[in-house]
């Protein structure tokens, strides 16, 4: 018994001079510095706000480190992100510092650039919205369209405040009744290509169209 703890004492004795040896030879090597570009992430955005800016994608970021560590560094393990929990409805100006960059250990970052960054928020708000059908093209010679309808004829639509205040109905894409001379039935997405909107209850509705024979 004693003589496997001497032996299981020795072993980590080893293995602790071993650490300072290698620690002592990274420590005394010289210190180099290098320059990644990091994608820039964000968390704790607000759930009832969404980011309308567009701030950078990356930034750039220098690092210093002895150089056993510099060379066997890689982008991929460095991040970078902003906490936006204590973000207010506007432009929020953030300054980014060393702390918001992870780093693998034995790496200090030197600078940043930019050193700062404008973020805008909004509030999202939710409203029930009328669908309306959007026709192109007449029908058939001595036709004309009778009816339309649609279903749902509503949709609940979230989209920052600023836009749901212009927005009074919402617009299927264009639906073709060229030469028609008899119902029509179509399932047509809704249009919503440049809108500031988070989430629609359906994407695409059913649109029946009655042609009737002009007397």
């Amino acid at each position: 018994m004693r003589s496997f703890l001497a032996s299981n004492t020795k072993l980590k004795v080893l293995a602790l001079v071993f650490a300072l040896a290698l620690w002592f030879f990274v420590a005394g090597q010289s210190r180099t510095e290098v320059g990644f570009l990091v994608p820039l992430g964000f968390k704790g955005i607000p759930k009832d706000m969404v980011m309308t800016s567009m701030p950078p994608d990356e930034l750039e970021v220098r690092v210093t480190g002895p150089k056993l560590f510099i060379n066997n560094l890689s982008p991929t393990q460095i991040t970078a992100e902003i906490d936006l929990s204590g973000a207010r409805e506007g432009l929020n100006t953030y300054r980014i510092q060393s702390k918001d960059i992870i780093t693998p250990m034995g790496v200090e970052v030197q600078r940043l650039r930019p050193s700062s960054i404008e973020v805008k928020l909004e509030k999202m708000v939710r409203a029930e919205l009328p669908v309306k059908a959007r026709l192109t093209g007449r029908p058939a010679a001595g036709y004309r369209v009778a009816d339309v309808a649609v279903a749902p004829t509503t949709v609940s639509v979230t989209g920052t405040e600023k836009e749901m205040r212009k927005l009074k109905e919402i617009s299927t894409r264009p639906i073709d009744i060229s030469g028609i001379d008899a119902p029509l039935s179509v399932k047509v997405q809704l249009d919503h290509a440049g809108l500031e909107l988070r989430s629609l209850s359906v994407e695409s509705v059913e649109v029946r169209i009655l042609p009737r024979k002009e007397r």
